[in-house]
Formats: structure tokens, C-alpha cells, sequence
């Protein structure tokens, strides 16, 4: 049943019967006439009364509704008003605006759920909250059986709301469960989103946020979810995520994920991945595309270390940005609040979920963690592009975050960089030296590539990506702290593999360690290709199996014959004496007119034998592959 107003919905526990006449609607409504929004309704009204035509007035219209953030349904009934009661009309509102009408037992009812929400490790969120009384509703007259007694027990006007179909607003859920926490924690919530005019204070000066790409901020930290390894289905640990994010329109640019803790290098693959444009295949299923991209002016951190970085001093100069450090914590709002909603929105849904508290964690995370690094990518780059750009962004109606983005720039389109750069100036440096034919040891690989060949006993610069080590690039050395020219791409030796992480080469060295093995290109290769070849194989013994049995079952189908056979082809072949073999050497002929015959008076005048002699003579076995065909040939 849909979903009615909450005056409709809830006539019996409204906190006041809705005004029918002006003279009851007076002691709700206050004036204010000296109000900007005041001001600013009667200039946009009257604009509209004022319009010479027809188009002119539905122009006037259009105008007011996107200054008020209002549909023009309501700007037009805003000007019947004025015209009906007068200007006075627009300086009034609501005593009771912002508080929610509803009655103490959906009150306490509301409540009582997200604390049942909230025992032995579960997490339910907000929404959950309002789904599940949205599907209590649909029962409708099933919940007056005896078994939701003890659920609507103390709350029977509860049960009766939701027998007729009707239930709160998510507006109005939202709003008891934050009062209630508001009145439980007493503590007073961060900064939330940027709003207009909106400045960040650091420790050099102050910005003023006025535009897109204008500001970005970074941060990270560790999610709280447990990610197991795709071959053996055990426990790594808890990721690292490192969040790019612009202040004007709140867009999430882009995000580094990894199981190292996050320093220099994850920065700059962040960067990386925030400045450059994005593409993904359809394994991701996403409905929209990730069109934030660019070249911050400015980039904000906190005072960790990795932000001072002499990487980040590379990146910076030559990408011509500026770093500042915020001059007080509570100017990551921004990031932080996202941090909070990936957490809580998305992670909370899935196994391996451990929570923020240490003390609190629940004790079977470990036991259900059923996702991977690469799946979880996938998870939050959806929830990126499909849900958090494209939602609508807090301070501004009717606006996305994603259409703040594209409206909030100076230029026509931000500026586009060339990849090759952006891998000089943000992979992480290696030096090492060049052996003979042009190979590198490199994490205990062994990398080679023709590239090389000319600077064999010298020094080069490698720059890797730890989310694929199999290929690396390399460089000649930096000199005077100038970055070196590029050389070429140089590929592990011994592998075949396309992708394979700094994680998960970590993860199988650790394996081959404890088992007591040499690790070497070779043996982690093995160890990674076994299971598949262990897997190829056992398939292959299965087939083969079957395929015998199946020729068995045939062969006993096929070899039933109505002729009885003299010497069946499938019969056991018993010894043959020495003697037997002279008679049937000496006295068989095959081109004989009867055969039958002439074998049978051979045996008949054949002298007497002692009994184990006559036990042991039989009639020898003739080399005929098929004695039936022999026998109609020959009968």
C-alpha cells in the first residue's frame, strides 16, 4: 500500500489537528518581514505578476523555482496566495518547522528497534530501519496472529497503523533514531560537506573554497572489514583505503586500495588515479561513468609524515600544485564523514564486518570474511560512481554532487596530462644495477628486457606499481634531482601471469617460507600454479575414469551373442601344455572342408591319458579375433 503523508498516515498522534480555518493557522504561523528569504520572495512574486505575456511569466516562474530551490507547481501556487490573501503571505512560517509529529509509541517503537539493531555485533543502519517497518505494513491483517504479540506488546496503536498499510516517513525515522543518539552521546557532530563561502584554515594561510579542482584533500585509513586471499579462502587482514576528494562539490576524484599501510607511494597513486581520466569494463556493471578528473591548484592534508614527504615534493613540483597541512583536525570533516558512511553504509553489510571498536568486535568476523581485494575495488568504485557522486549534495536543492563538479569550473574542461608523466613523476623508485643481458634483481624477481642490453653494469631507476609487479618500468638515474628518461618496460622472468600484486607476492613467500622452501622465481610461480595444475589434473583422472567405465558397461552390452561360442573372445586364456601344442601345430588345418569334424575325431584318436594329463588337456585356443565371423566364413 503506498506510503501516505504523515497527516494522513497518522491522524490519531498528530501533535495538533491541521489548521482548517486562517483563524487556527495564526497560531502556527510567525511573521517575519524583515527576513532576506522574505525580501527575496517578494522581488521574484512580483517579477512573475509584472510578466507582460504569457512566456514571459512561465520565464518568471522558471526563474523563481531555481532561485528557491522550489518546483514551479509551487512557485504558482505561492502567487494564487498572494493574490488571494496577500504579501503577507510569504513572511509566514511554521513554530513547529523541522520538528516531527508522531506519537510516543512509535516513538519508543522506533527506538527499541535500532537498539535490538545494535546487540551482539550487528550494525543496522537508519534505512534498514524504515525498510523493515515498510514490510511490516505490507502484511497488513497477518500481523493479528499470536506470534507478534510479544513484538506490538505495549505498542497496539502501533499494530493498528500498520495493520491499515500506514507507517512513518524515512524523514521522520531519520530523525527520532538522530535525536536519539544526539540526546545519548551529547557530543557535537564534525563539518559535514562544504557550503558556500566555506574556507579551510592551514598552517600558511587561509583558503576560500570558490570553485571545482580548485582543492582537493586527501587522508586515509584502515577499513573496518576483514578481506580473505581468492586461492586458500583465508584471512589476510584489514585493507588501507586512500581517498582523494574535491572540498567544492564533495566528488570523490579518486582512491588507492591496498593491505599496505599507507605512506608516500599510496599517495601518489591516489593522485595517480584522481588526476587522470577513468575507464572500466563491464565486469564493474556500473550505470554511470566516473567523469571527475584533472589537476588540483591546491592539495590538503593532515601532518603525517607521508605528506611530507620528498615523493610528494616531487609530485607537487611537477605537477605545479600547491601542499598545504591543515591547520586544525577538524578540517577533514569532509573526508573523514565519507570514511564513516563506507564504512557503516557498505562494509557493515558484509561478512568479515569487525567494526570500528577493538573491544566491541564481534567475535565471528573472521569466520565469515568471504570477499576479496579485487571484489571489494569493485564494490566501492560503484558505490563512487553510481551513488556518492550522483547523490544529491547536501547544501544546494535539486543539485547532484557530480553536477556541482562540472558547474563549478573557471575553465571550460579541466586540463588532461599525458599518462607517461603521471607514471615518472607518481610510481615509487627503485635504483638498482644492471647485470648481464640486460636483467635487474628486483623483490626477489628476476626482470628482463632488451632495453637493457646497453647499460649493463650501471645503475637504473625503477618505478613499480605494487598493484601489478610483474611488469616494471625502467629509467635512467636521476641526477641533481632531475627525474631520468624513460628506457623501457621490462617484464619478471619465468612468468606468464598478467597481474599479480606486492600483497600476494608477500603472501606466498610467507607460505613458502614455512614450508621449509627456496624462494625463487620459480618456486613462487609453482606454488601459485600448482593448485591450478593440481585442479587440471584431478578433472583429468575424473574423465578418464568415466570414459573406462562407460567402454566396460558397453563391452558387457555388446558381447551378448545368441551363438553359444566355442572359444569366447572375453574367456580367460588357461595354460596350454607342450603336447597340446604339437597336436594343434601338427594336425589343425584351417583350409579342412569340416573343420568341427576333423578336430573332434583328432581328440577322439588321440590315445588315453592319466587323469591330471586329461584334466589339463583342452581344446587349445585358435587365433581367431572374431570366432562368430570365423565360424559363418567357414561352417
Amino acid at each position: 500500500m503506498p506510503r501516505k503523508t504523515t497527516s494522513q498516515a497518522f491522524p490519531a498522534f498528530e501533535a495538533e489537528e491541521t489548521a482548517q480555518t486562517d483563524e487556527k493557522q495564526t497560531k502556527h504561523l510567525l511573521v517575519n518581514e524583515d527576513s532576506p528569504e522574505y525580501l527575496k520572495k517578494v522581488d521574484l512574486i512580483d517579477a512573475i505578476r509584472q510578466a507582460p505575456n504569457k512566456a514571459a511569466r512561465r520565464d518568471a516562474i522558471a526563474d523563481a523555482a531555481k532561485a528557491l530551490g522550489k518546483s514551479t507547481r509551487t512557485i504558482k501556487r505561492m502567487v494564487e496566495k498572494v493574490e488571494q490573501v496577500g504579501v503577507a503571505t510569504l513572511a509566514v512560517g511554521r513554530k513547529d518547522k523541522g520538528q516531527y509529529r508522531i506519537s510516543k509509541q512509535w516513538h519508543d517503537f522506533i527506538v527499541k528497534l535500532h537498539k535490538w539493531g545494535h546487540r551482539e555485533g550487528s550494525r543496522i543502519n537508519h534505512n534498514q530501519i524504515f525498510g523493515y517497518l515498510k514490510a511490516l505494513a505490507s502484511k497488513g491483517k497477518k500481523l493479528e496472529d499470536q506470534k507478534y504479540n510479544e513484538k506490538f506488546k505495549d505498542y497496539s496503536q502501533v499494530r493498528e497503523d500498520l495493520i491499515a498499510g500506514h507507517y512513518p516517513s524515512h524523514v521522520t525515522v531519520y530523525k527520532v533514531i538522530n535525536s536519539y543518539l544526539e540526546e545519548k552521546n551529547k557530543t557535537v557532530r564534525h563539518p559535514g560537506s562544504p557550503i558556500e563561502g566555506q574556507i579551510i584554515q592551514t598552517t600558511e594561510e587561509i583558503l576560500e573554497i570558490t570553485h571545482s579542482n580548485q582543492i582537493w584533500q586527501i587522508d586515509h585509513t584502515k577499513l573496518d572489514i576483514l578481506l580473505i586471499y581468492e586461492d586458500d579462502k583465508k584471512v589476510i587482514g584489514r585493507p588501507y583505503i586512500t581517498l582523494v576528494m574535491d572540498s567544492y562539490s564533495g566528488c570523490v576524484t579518486g582512491f588507492y586500495l591496498g593491505f599496505e599501510a599507507a605512506g608516500s607511494h599510496e599517495v601518489g597513486l591516489a593522485l595517480r588515479h584522481a588526476i587522470l581520466p577513468k575507464y572500466y569494463g563491464e565486469e564493474y556493471e556500473l550505470q554511470k561513468t566516473w567523469e571527475v578528473y584533472g589537476i588540483p591548484e591546491y592539495v590538503v592534508t593532515d601532518r603525517a609524515k607521508e605528506f611530507k614527504s620528498e615523493h610528494l615534493k616531487q609530485i607537487s613540483l611537477q605537477l605545479d600544485f600547491k601542499r598545504r597541512l591543515r591547520a586544525f583536525p577538524q578540517a577533514g570533516g569532509l573526508i573523514e564523514s565519507i570514511f564513516d558512511k563506507i564504512n557503516k553504509e557498505i562494509l557493515s553489510l558484509y561478512g568479515g564486518y569487525t567494526g570500528s571498536s577493538v573491544e566491541e568486535r564481534p567475535p565471528e568476523a573472521e569466520k565469515t570474511a568471504c570477499i576479496t581485494l579485487d571484489q571489494l575495488e569493485k564494490i566501492l568504485v560503484r558505490y563512487f560512481v553510481d551513488h556518492y557522486n550522483h547523490h544529491d549534495y547536501p547544501r544546494v536543492k535539486n543539485q547532484k554532487r557530480i553536477e556541482r563538479w562540472k558547474s563549478g569550473f573557471l575553465l571550460e574542461e579541466p586540463e588532461l596530462i599525458d599518462e607517461r608523466e603521471l607514471d615518472i613523476c607518481l610510481m615509487k623508485i627503485a635504483i638498482r644495477n644492471v647485470e648481464k643481458y640486460g636483467s635487474v634483481n628486483f623483490l626477489g624477481w628476476v626482470y628482463q628486457g632488451d632495453c637493457l642490453l646497453k647499460y649493463e653494469a650501471k645503475q637504473v631507476s625503477l618505478r613499480y606499481d605494487k598493484r601489478n609487479i610483474t611488469t616494471v618500468l625502467a629509467y635512467t638515474r636521476p641526477i641533481n634531482g632531475e627525474p631520468g628518461e624513460f628506457i623501457g618496460v621490462i617484464h619478471a622472468r619465468d612468468c606468464e601471469q598478467e597481474r599479480m600484486s606486492l600483497g600476494e607476492l608477500n603472501y606466498i613467500k610467507k607460505k613458502l617460507r614455512n614450508a621449509g622452501k627456496e624462494v625463487d622465481n620459480s618456486s613462487i610461480l609453482n606454488e601459485r600454479l600448482s593448485r591450478f595444475e593440481d585442479v587440471e589434473q584431478t578433472r583429468k583422472d575424473r574423465r578418464r575414469q568415466r570414459r573406462k567405465k562407460a567402454q566396460q558397461e558397453h563391452e558387457v552390452k555388446t558381447n551378448k551373442s545368441k551363438v553359444v561360442e566355442l572359444f569366447p573372445e572375453n574367456q580367460v586364456p588357461e595354460e596350454v601344455t607342450t603336447s597340446e601344442k604339437i597336436l594343434v601345430s601338427n594336425s589343425f588345418d584351417p583350409d579342412s572342408p569340416n573343420i568341427v569334424n576333423s578336430i573332434d575325431k583328432q581328440v577322439i584318436h588321440e590315445k588315453p591319458a592319466t587323469n591330471q594329463t586329461a584334466k589339463a588337456k583342452r581344446r587349445p585356443k585358435l587365433g581367431v579375433k572374431d570366432w562368430n565371423q570365423f565360424m559363418r566364413d567357414n561352417w
